[in-house]
């Protein structure tokens, strides 16, 4: 008999949705609203959300979140809560980002899924050993032979035979006690600390054995997604993110999805602050000994990948939904058959599929994520056609909020009467800047205009990659001012015009 790891989710859509409709209502219209302001555009049809969202900060002590939600393949909803920094006061934005943790692996799966279809990559295939993916010879030393059984099929169902509770998460060490810390792993590799990806999976590869035989027991792995990312980056000849960036998501339309960085000097831009309530700390990864807040330098975003690595927004993760849901509204960016084959369930574990829970009762799918001492988030596409993203910027100190979630991504959806005909999706354009500045053309290819009034004469401008590193600068020196991208690799910068540097502008280079 199979073993389980997974606790389902509550079976809550037909079944409790009727009964707790009168609690829900009564919370709604008796609840004062806190003074924490919301940003992003009121829509009066779902005056429900935004009092449930502040009814969660409020009770939750949650310093932001963010709540997206589309309606038959539309953006319907879009709106920020709270604070992205308590100490500059700074209101979470519709177009902040935050970490997504594990949400990050239905985005992994998704680019598997694409691979598939282009006869890349086969479920079937093997990962390590002399016929497998990763046949390099640092991964050749497995004290366990059952690891050159893995495939990739195992690694998306989290059934390649590693169990956290038993041998350990190499990226959150606190699981199990027998692993050692991620700074001590550096060590022990000779790498320098934290390590790397690839140092950590050889260290696990090398120093633990399988707990249970690949294909047979489901229990969720960080270390196998951190794996399927080293899979597309062999495949692809590409990073990880580079290749999900380039062939996933800027292609319809993201651009701000971006792989995170562990310390807040990291920051990119337009990223909220994290909170722990809880004030705990941990044992940086860079020293072993020092300790820090949990958020910054306890666990290693940069060796995550496909495990966890993401920073989003909540309309993003609804637009990538929108492209993958299956519903004829919007196209989707996979084969119908390849969507059919990416939902359903392990024969290992009922409720989980290649990179996405599933609630094989109303056939929703969805994946929630946390990292401790900064955020939880969830996704979900629903089967009645609406897709929802919530995101919050705090490990809150009392229990409950989890559950909280998905009562507003479940519960409260079907109590709404009647959806707006709009699509923000549509009507969202670049910041606004004080010089009435534009940009064209924008995708390009090797350079760009600067189009400008008068008084924008002798302004500084710079051009930044998405980390934040300033690759050109320059001033505008007439209405329309040529910027010269030739010797820029593809992909997203950001222009900022002005002395104070605070007036941004996305480019796209093709």
């Amino acid at each position: 008999m199979q073993k389980i790891k997974y606790i389902p989710k509550p079976q809550t859509m037909k079944n409790k949705i009727f009964l707790f409709t009168a609690v829900i209502i009564s919370l709604l219209f008796t609840f004062k609203q806190s003074a924490k302001a919301q940003t992003g555009v009121y829509v009066p049809e779902l005056e429900i959300f935004d009092k449930a969202m502040t009814n969660l900060l409020t009770k939750y002590k949650v310093k932001g979140a963010q709540l997206a939600l589309t309606y038959k393949g539309r953006l319907v909803y879009n709106r920020g809560f709270g604070y992205a920094n308590t100490a500059t006061s700074t209101l979470v934005q519709p177009n902040h980002r935050f970490r997504v943790a594990s949400v990050s692996k239905p985005i992994t799966s998704i680019a598997v899924m694409h691979l598939i279809e282009q006869g890349k990559l086969h479920l079937n295939d093997t990962i390590f050993g002399a016929k497998g993916i990763l046949k390099d010879v640092k991964y050749q030393k497995a004290i366990d032979s059952r690891v050159y059984n893995i495939t990739l099929q195992n690694l998306l169902e989290h059934t390649g035979g590693w169990d956290r509770f038993i041998s350990g998460d190499p990226f959150f060490p606190a699981y199990a006690a027998s692993i050692i810390g991620i700074y001590d792993m550096a060590i022990a590799m000779g790498v320098p600390a934290p390590g790397t990806a690839q140092s950590t999976i050889e260290y696990m590869l090398n120093n633990f054995q399988l707990d249970n035989a690949p294909g047979t027991v489901s229990a969720y792995s960080n270390l196998g997604f951190s794996i399927i990312g080293q899979v597309i980056e062999k495949v692809t000849g590409q990073g990880y993110e580079k290749y999900v960036r380039d062939t996933i998501l800027i292609p319809i339309g993201i651009t701000d999805i971006q792989a995170g960085a562990t310390l807040l000097s990291n920051q990119l831009p337009m990223e909220v602050n994290y909170y722990n309530n809880y004030n705990t700390q941990n044992v940086s990864i860079y020293n072993g000994i020092t300790m820090l807040p949990y958020a910054y330098g306890t666990y290693n975003m940069e060796s995550m990948g496909g495990a966890g690595a993401w920073v989003a927004s909540a309309k993003d993760l609804c637009k990538l939904l929108v492209a993958v849901d299956g519903f004829p509204s919007k196209p989707d960016i996979l084969l119908p058959s390849t969507i059919t084959r990416m939902t359903r369930v392990s024969a290992a574990y009922a409720y989980y599929a290649l990179g996405w829970s599933i609630n094989p009762t109303d056939n929703n799918w969805y994946h929630t994520g946390y990292l401790p001492g900064t955020c939880r988030s969830e996704f979900v596409r629903r089967s009645d056609e609406i897709n929802g993203a919530l995101l919050v910027n705090t490990d809150a100190n009392i229990s409950g909020l989890s559950t909280e979630i998905d009562n507003i991504l479940y519960l409260y959806p079907p109590l709404v009467k009647n959806w707006p005909s709009g699509d923000i999706f549509t009507n969202i354009g670049e910041p606004e800047s004080e010089f009435s500045i534009s940009l064209f053309p924008n995708p390009t290819h090797n350079q760009i205009n600067i189009k400008a009034p008068t008084q924008s004469m002798g302004s500084t401008y710079t051009v930044s990659d998405y980390t934040g590193k300033a690759v050109l600068n320059g001033k505008i020196y007439s209405e329309n001012t040529i910027v010269e991208l030739s010797e820029l690799s593809a992909g997203m910068y950001f222009l900022r015009v002005g002395d104070n540097l605070k007036q941004t502008f996305k480019i796209i280079k093709e």
